[in-house]
């Protein structure tokens, strides 16, 4: 990015403008291109206005920004891209305005939270903050104030409360000495978090300033009730002799299992115990606290032992690699396979666009969303509406209406019902009609549910795999503690097409499968795999 600036920078027929930002106030700005939180303090920068730039210049900046995608979220669109570098706090973002041939780019870097208006190309100075209510408000007021509105977020919006086995009342009560006497905010986030996993919803979590956001630079995975090393993302650890495939035996004095009960399992939101373990055993979870906590810790490969000693944040991942979003590849007899790792990425429709040209030469196709966390559901829709040449069905949902004046004559209060309904295929684009399977486990959640869910209503295939995490819909976002801790609480109850409820439960596969050490480290193809090939083969 800094090369595409300087490069910029150094033609003649350039404009150097100042810039300077500040605030989260929508109302100032018409909206912004690139915020975070509050926006507070100034984000800084220079914005360079070009003229009479050609498309073919443009499109070598496009594609940098492209690639760049690969390593960081980066929102491209047709004319412009934006992106952050979390580590230097800087922004980049270009525009192009193909009536007037003029280029615009910024670079602007904050020491607070990054604020860009989306009018960034014309405008210099913008101050959109807002009024604090809570300027003259102590710590104590603050974190009775963040409690309750934790408790009465949760009685307002949460659309499973009828499943809850708690009193929600008692434990609210309960939790206001906790956090009035708690020696810091991160202890009252915390609290909080405990508070709300004991709804036992995935969709219900507390985020924000986590104390528990430092992680050490390797992933596990879980196989039967032992822990393993599933990436080594540090050569620091490498050089160690951590390697794929060892067992963590221990941590800190106890067994990595029992670690994970008494340490991580409180504080996970979870609808469903195969959720559960993949938050507390699988990926980061398991190692995750403040920077410099201490973690002593046992690995054991055969009859060999490793002791590793490692202080949080003490060791860079310089040999983690993002996985793509979308990858595509042939497999043996013209079958094809289809990675989607995440629902995430605001350019998911173009890069799929990209790869069905592949996709329609395959024979077959496995679609594997194992450990795809979700993200937009339109997303995972845009996929299935390629898969079909009729009208495809869609989920239902429900969600709790509140009437006053039914509380006045103590009356039930109604719910929102939203029935099945249709969504149609992509115009213009030719259908994918051989046979598919859906590959899935117990981190396939929310829109990779969702996706799921309806692929099985339009009967296209099996899904191959295990149970997945059980939990999709949608999230109210209630500032909790100001500027600090925030809740996303389930306002939306999703049911399969016909009605059959999976939040709570998972959605059981066609064809279960259990991943072995042997298949899942030693084999070069695991066993779901083979299992979706062997069964495409023989169609």
């Amino acid at each position: 990015m800094d090369r595409i600036y300087n490069q910029l920078n150094e033609r003649q027929e350039i404009t150097l403008d100042s810039v300077k930002y500040t605030g989260d106030d929508f109302r100032k700005t018409g909206g912004f291109a690139w915020q975070r939180g509050k926006g507070k303090g100034w984000t800084t920068g220079c914005r360079l206005t070009l003229t009479s730039v050609s498309q073919k210049d443009v499109d070598k900046i496009h594609k940098d920004f492209e690639t760049i995608s690969n390593l960081q979220y980066v929102n491209l669109r047709s004319h412009s891209g934006a992106t952050y570098i979390e580590d230097t706090h800087t922004a980049y973002l270009y525009s192009y305005d193909v009536k007037s041939g003029n280029l615009y780019f910024l670079k602007a870097r904050t020491e607070g939270e990054i604020c860009i208006p989306a009018n960034w190309t014309h405008v210099d100075f913008v101050d959109a903050t807002t009024h604090d209510p809570f300027e003259m408000a102590s710590e104590t007021d603050l974190r009775l104030f963040g409690l309750s509105r934790l408790w009465s977020g949760v009685k307002r919006n949460f659309v499973f409360m009828d499943r809850v086995h708690i009193n929600w009342d008692s434990l609210y009560v309960a939790s206001i000495p906790a956090i009035m006497q708690a020696k810091d905010r991160d202890e009252c986030f915390l609290i909080m978090q405990r508070m709300a996993a004991q709804l036992n919803d995935g969709h219900t979590y507390i985020y924000g300033a986590d104390p528990r956001s430092f992680s050490a630079p390797f992933s596990t995975v879980l196989i039967g009730k032992r822990i393993y090393v599933d990436n080594v993302e540090s050569s620091v650890l490498s050089k160690q002799g951590l390697r794929r495939g060892m067992e963590l035996v221990s941590i800190n004095g106890e067994s990595a299992w029992d670690y994970g009960e008494l340490n991580v399992r409180p504080y996970v939101s979870s609808s469903t115990p195969q959720w559960t373990l993949h938050q507390i055993y699988e990926s980061y979870g398991l190692l995750s606290g403040k920077a410099q906590d201490k973690f002593e810790l046992t690995f054991a490969s055969g009859n060999d032992t490793l002791f590793i000693t490692y202080i949080l944040g003490s060791a860079k991942r310089d040999l983690s690699t993002k996985q793509p979003t979308l990858s595509f590849k042939k497999l043996d007899k013209g079958i094809g396979y289809l990675r989607i790792s995440s629902f995430m990425d605001s350019n998911f429709k173009q890069k799929f666009d990209q790869l069905y040209p592949q996709i329609l030469k395959s024979s077959a196709l496995i679609i594997d969303v194992r450990n795809n966390n979700g993200g937009n559901s339109g997303y995972a829709d845009y996929i299935l509406r390629h898969l079909s040449k009729d009208s495809i069905r869609t989920d239902k949902w429900r969600s709790p209406m509140y009437i006053p004046a039914y509380a006045s004559w103590s009356r039930r209060q109604p719910w929102y019902e939203s029935p099945s309904g249709y969504m149609s295929p992509i115009n213009g684009a030719e259908a994918y009609l051989r046979p598919v399977v859906v590959l899935v486990n117990r981190g396939t959640f929310s829109s990779a549910e969702d996706f799921c869910s309806v692929f099985i209503g339009m009967k296209r295939g099996k899904l191959i795999g295990s149970p997945t995490g059980g939990s999709t819909g949608n999230g109210v976002r209630v500032e909790l503690i100001p500027g600090h801790s925030y809740a996303n609480i389930c306002s939306k109850h999703d049911a399969m097409p016909d009605g059959t409820e999976f939040v709570g439960i998972g959605i059981k596969p066609d064809i279960e499968v259990s991943e072995s050490y042997e298949s899942y480290f030693e084999d070069k193809k695991d066993a779901c795999m083979k299992i979706a090939i062997d069964y495409l083969q023989s169609l």
